[in-house]
C-alpha cells in the first residue's frame, strides 16, 4: 500500500514457481498471486475467447469494488499505466 492508499497486485494462472520466475525477471515492484484455478480470470473475463488461456491484464478497481480501467497486453506487464488510471493517484 501505497502513500494514496492504492496498492498494485498482479493475479496470473501461472504457478507460484512461474511467478516467482517472472517477478525476478521483469524486476516486478509488486505481488504476484496465483489463480491456478482461474477463479478470478473468469469472474473478470480474462480468458481468451476460444482458447480458454489467461488474458495478460491490469484492472484497476476503485474503493468501491467497480472497474476504473483495463489495461491489456504487453503494456501490462508495466503498472505505470494502471497506476496513472487509479483515482487515488490523481487526488
Amino acid at each position: 500500500m501505497d502513500k494514496k492508499g492504492a496498492q498494485v497486485v498482479g493475479i496470473s494462472t501461472d504457478s507460484i514457481e512461474t511467478l516467482k520466475k517472472f517477478k525476478a525477471e521483469f524486476h516486478l515492484p509488486f505481488l504476484l498471486l496465483s489463480d491456478s484455478g482461474g477463479k478470478v480470470a473468469d469472474t473478470y473475463g480474462g480468458r481468451v475467447p476460444l482458447l480458454g488461456i489467461a488474458n495478460r491484464a491490469s484492472f484497476v478497481v476503485g474503493e468501491d469494488g467497480r472497474i476504473v480501467e483495463i489495461v491489456n497486453g504487453s503494456a501490462a506487464i508495466d503498472p505505470t499505466a494502471a497506476v496513472s488510471a487509479c483515482p487515488a493517484h490523481k487526488s
